[in-house]
């Protein structure tokens, strides 16, 4: 099922129902991402302004990627764009290569 979100309020009570579906507590997924369950809290509440790749992680512990709904221009720009992109290290490999 598609679920449309539009802003930190939806977003927020979808990780909600994904964190109490899977019976998992706050602290739990929290510690399991490596963010703080007020941090948790508070984007399950829907503030705004929460790092979009905490949330990310958030969601993929959870077991949800977001896929964005473009047109076909888009898209082939869009990959266009990620051919020519140098690969991005992520901030872990960048620490190690050090």
């Amino acid at each position: 099922m598609k679920i449309p979100v539009a802003g930190p309020e939806e977003l927020g009570r979808l990780i909600r129902a994904l964190r109490k579906t899977e019976r998992l507590r706050q602290d739990d997924v929290a510690g399991a991402v490596g963010v703080s369950d007020v941090y948790l809290g508070r984007l399950e509440n829907g503030a705004p302004g929460a790092r979009l790749d905490k949330a990310l992680r958030v969601l993929k512990q959870l077991g949800v990627t977001l896929q964005a709904d473009v047109s076909d221009e888009v898209a082939a720009k869009y990959s266009e764009l990620t051919s020519r992109a140098p690969a991005i290290a992520s901030p872990r490999s960048a620490k190690r290569k050090r």
